[in-house]
């Protein structure tokens, strides 16, 4: 199978985000904890339950991370994070590293820094990390 994204969101405290432990594979639990892992490729060691969504296309795949910005966008850190330039400028670099088959990153901080928006699309195979299993079986 060629190369195709898993989608990935997570919404949490910014204290969470900030403990590094629990965002790498040697910390306690890992796999289990939704929390966004440092490596977006560390996704794939991760439960598959946490697999939002997966695409072969390019287009839901930009279609679904867009949404998930929306969801969120309002509770955003600054006007810059939340304006439509920013937001369109986001989706076009999102699309370039769909169509080279790479990681889509995408954070954001909330108001105060007290909660961070995390929305990832991981490449599957990976670029970075080609031994990581694909969650979903599809190779």
């Amino acid at each position: 199978m060629s190369v195709h994204h898993h989608g990935y969101m997570w919404v949490g405290s910014g204290s969470e985000y900030g403990q590094d432990s629990q965002r790498r594979p040697a910390g306690q639990g890992f796999a289990a904890i939704a929390v966004v892992p440092i490596e977006p490729a560390n996704w794939l060691l991760k439960s598959r339950s946490m697999v939002k969504a997966t695409f072969k296309d390019i287009a839901p795949a930009l279609e679904w991370y867009h949404e998930q910005i929306l969801l969120y966008r309002e509770a955003f850190d600054g006007d810059h994070a939340k304006a439509d330039e920013t937001i369109a400028a986001s989706l076009d670099s999102a699309r370039e590293t769909l169509e080279a088959g790479a990681d889509v990153v995408g954070g954001w901080w909330g108001h105060r820094g007290t909660t961070f928006y995390a929305v990832h699309l991981v490449a599957c195979p990976n670029p970075w990390r080609p031994t990581y299993a694909c969650p979903e079986g599809l190779r």
